[in-house]
């Protein structure tokens, strides 16, 4: 039996550990090497030449897009994503697969087979079009609406009506001023990336609305206690090392 050898590329280290899993249910997979962050990543591939990446197209660095311009040949890619349905449909358009996180068992063994496919064919990707598509995955900085994915469709939560984010057990829950819960599929630090001026996060879990803060409480340790303006009243402690670019994010 053929092995591909792979190297596995993403910054977060949950998503490490949920791939990982996932390769060792398969013969197929030699995992050769694995990165955190684009430099790292750039250094093992052009060094240990993999047939397979799977990569993650958001990194604090930079993007997967980058860290391909930076390779001295051209391995097979599967990008590892949260974005929405568009930018899915641009990839299956493009040959090119992806895995949406969180990665899903049955989406990840179709994903080997289409792998098995495209190296027997000795198929190429083409260069440019990943050009084309790094426009069209990199997130706008300031959002004005958070795309949801609920089944077959999408729907999208206005950022003025979001009260706060809250970090999961592996997801992330956008709580809007009515007291609705909507499960997003993008990580605390992307929807810090893409969500406007008017959020701060505030500890390692949290970014809150900062125009939804109706009292502010002052805590042991120099934290502080927000309640937001939603149905319930949330009351959310901020962390100890946030405390300083809270104050002057606030005027405090």
């Amino acid at each position: 039996m053929f092995t591909y050898s792979v190297i596995l590329v993403d910054d977060e280290q949950a998503a490490h550990y949920a791939m990982q899993s996932l390769f060792r249910k398969y013969d197929e997979i030699n995992l050769i090497g694995q990165a955190y962050n684009g430099r790292q990543a750039i250094e093992k591939i052009n060094s240990l030449r993999p047939d397979l990446i799977f990569l993650d197209i958001q990194m604090p660095d930079m993007n997967g897009f980058e860290v391909l311009k930076h390779l001295a040949y051209q391995p097979y890619i599967v990008f590892c994503t949260a974005y929405d349905q568009y930018a899915i449909e641009a990839f299956n358009q493009n040959s090119i697969d992806y895995l949406l996180k969180p990665v899903d068992e049955n989406r990840f063994a179709q994903c080997i087979d289409k792998i098995k496919r495209l190296l027997s064919q000795s198929s190429k990707i083409d260069m440019s079009k990943l050009q084309e598509l790094s426009k069209l995955l990199t997130p706008p900085k300031k959002a004005s609406a958070i795309p949801i994915s609920i089944g077959s469709k999408i729907i999208f939560v206005q950022c003025g009506h979001i009260t706060y984010c809250i970090a999961k057990d592996g997801y992330t829950s956008i709580m809007t001023d009515e007291g609705k819960e909507h499960i997003c599929n993008l990580t605390l630090r992307q929807l810090e990336d893409r969500l406007p001026d008017d959020f701060l996060r505030v500890q390692k879990s949290y970014i809150v609305n900062k125009q939804k803060i109706e009292e502010i409480q002052k805590y042991f340790n120099n934290r502080l206690i927000f309640k937001m303006n939603d149905k319930d009243h949330t009351k959310i402690t901020t962390g100890t090392s946030y405390i300083d670019a809270i104050r002057e994010a606030l005027q405090l």
